[in-house]
């Protein structure tokens, strides 16, 4: 698969670069991959050479390309603010959504405030931290560590993440937040495989590896606790350790042209509290652009050993997304989704498990600037063979914004 996507890309130009602006065609087509731009005025000039040394090694660049592209941002970048000495920065975002289910819920809900806090503390350290209140507190809700590492570079296309951090299986993490998902909802299979947003503690060595001009690789190999005995694979992330067993995964995605990713996942690992049961979960996505066009699909498998009382617990599912930048500010995007994921165990650690869904969602978004989306969005939820019908389609709306 790789061999024939690097074959077919290795022939086609980068889009967009030319002589007269190089720093700001290669900032839209690399930076542009992955998420909406910001406006150089967002930040100022120490913060983004912070935010592109970060990223750029997720973006291919060279360090040729790099200093294009820092310098096309300060050049363009907003005053420097108070904080820009301590080589710190701090910002956030937060959306409140309403949900209205044919058959349960109409409600509005104060879903996500998040602070992120991230900088360097030396010049081969940077660290990242995310504390998040979810649901507008409360005892039920307190506020809680989304991510707090620390990342140490041994060159500027290699690294080592220390401490709490998102997994790394599939993609859809990296777009959860509101401003990178298309939708308001997730999609079902993300919720239960690879369990969105999968938060653990642990090492991840990652980086990347520019083979040619319009190719490049990137990794992540890591050891974490794992995930636990929880009821299903949503209520079985953890923080502290129930088996003090660690577990191991790897991701690695090609990404050709900037215009095509493809990648796989693999992760392994004890989940019962004894440590003699193995979860195993396997994972491929696929994403690109063509113009205006975002394609985006994942596919994913999950293998729950069990005690001989039970068989195998068993999870399938993918989805495909496509979204359409209409103008400057409108996007629609449609999704498909399935999810088939049955575990008949019931006395060691997971509960009885049954869940047979397909869903389709249409989605209208309203991006006023890079930092502010309304988004409205309707789902089709069908139930599969193994559940009868019932009318639980979902209309819901979403106001976000990042600072």
């Amino acid at each position: 698969m790789f061999l024939f996507l690097f074959v077919l890309t290795s022939i086609i130009p980068i889009w967009g670069i030319d002589g007269k602006n190089e720093g700001k065609a290669l900032y839209e087509s690399k930076c542009g991959r992955c998420h909406d731009l910001y406006s150089p005025k967002v930040f100022s000039g120490s913060e983004w050479e912070m935010k592109v040394r970060e990223m750029a090694p997720l973006s291919g660049l060279t360090r040729e390309n790099e200093s294009k592209v820092t310098e096309y941002l300060k050049s363009n970048a907003g005053n420097e603010k108070k904080n820009s000495g301590n080589s710190f920065i701090i910002g956030g975002y937060l959306y409140t959504e309403y949900f209205n289910n044919q058959s349960s819920t109409n409600t509005f809900d104060a879903h996500y405030l998040s602070i992120t806090l991230s900088g360097k503390v030396h010049k081969k350290v940077t660290f990242y931290a995310e504390f998040e209140l979810e649901h507008g507190g409360g005892s039920l809700n307190p506020p809680f560590v989304e991510e707090a590492y620390l990342d140490f570079w041994f060159n500027r296309n290699t690294g080592i993440k220390i401490g709490a951090i998102l997994t790394p299986f599939n993609k859809f993490d990296d777009f959860h937040g509101p401003l990178q998902n298309r939708l308001i909802s997730r999609p079902e299979m993300s919720k239960e495989i690879g369990v969105s947003a999968w938060k653990d503690v642990g090492v991840n060595l990652h980086g990347n590896l520019i083979v040619t001009k319009n190719f490049y690789l990137n990794y992540d190999l890591y050891l974490v606790n794992g995930l636990g005995s929880g009821s299903r694979f949503r209520k079985s992330r953890q923080y502290k350790d129930n088996n003090n067993l660690l577990s191991k995964g790897i991701r690695v995605s090609g990404i050709f042209s900037d215009r095509l990713e493809a990648g796989v996942s693999y992760y392994s690992g004890p989940w019962d509290d004894e440590g003699l049961l193995d979860l195993n979960m396997y994972g491929f996505h696929l994403l690109g652009s063509i113009g205006d066009l975002q394609f985006y699909g994942e596919y994913s498998k999950a293998d729950s050993e069990n005690t001989n009382v039970y068989p195998e617990g068993k999870a399938e599912g993918y989805f495909i997304q496509g979204s359409y930048l209409m103008n400057t500010y409108l996007r629609t995007t449609i999704r498909y989704g399935t999810l088939d994921y049955l575990d008949t165990a019931e006395d060691i650690g997971r509960s009885f498990t049954d869940i047979d869904k397909r869903v389709l969602a249409l989605g209208l978004s309203l991006n006023l600037n890079s930092s502010v989306v309304f988004k409205i969005e309707y789902d089709f939820v069908m139930e599969g063979e193994r559940s009868a019908s019932k009318e639980n389609n979902i209309l819901a709306f979403q106001a976000a914004v990042s600072f």
